[in-house]
């Protein structure tokens, strides 16, 4: 006994292949593929964009750090500035020297063990 298999010709294969495109479940896992893909597509666009206002968020923030920097930089260096020193040190009711003495040190010894 032979079995015998029946070659498919090429205009059943395309009938069969109009029977799969044109079924009920291929039309619905192709819905399903395209509205999965455009949720996906719109979940993603939506993070970018709330990325996108973050980061300009923090740039601003950056931006304003920066020139309040350089607002304390300039005030840094009017305090330290010899005649806002000056100022200051009259403020302080210090009083000047007048007499000074220095002490004379006899030898090379510093201290002794």
């Amino acid at each position: 006994m032979t079995y015998h298999q029946k070659k498919i010709t090429l205009r059943e294969r395309k009938e069969n292949l109009n029977k799969i495109m044109v079924s009920t479940t291929f039309r619905v896992l192709l819905v399903s593929f395209i509205a999965v893909f455009s949720f996906l597509y719109v979940l993603q666009t939506n993070s970018v964009s709330t990325k996108g206002y973050v980061i300009s968020d923090i740039e601003k923030s950056i931006n304003n750090l920066e020139s309040e920097t350089k607002k304390l930089q300039v005030e840094i260096a009017r305090h330290g500035s010899m005649q806002s020193i000056q100022e200051r040190l009259g403020q302080t009711n210090l009083v000047a020297i007048e007499n000074i003495e220095y002490l004379e040190v006899m030898g090379n010894t510093v201290a002794r063990r």
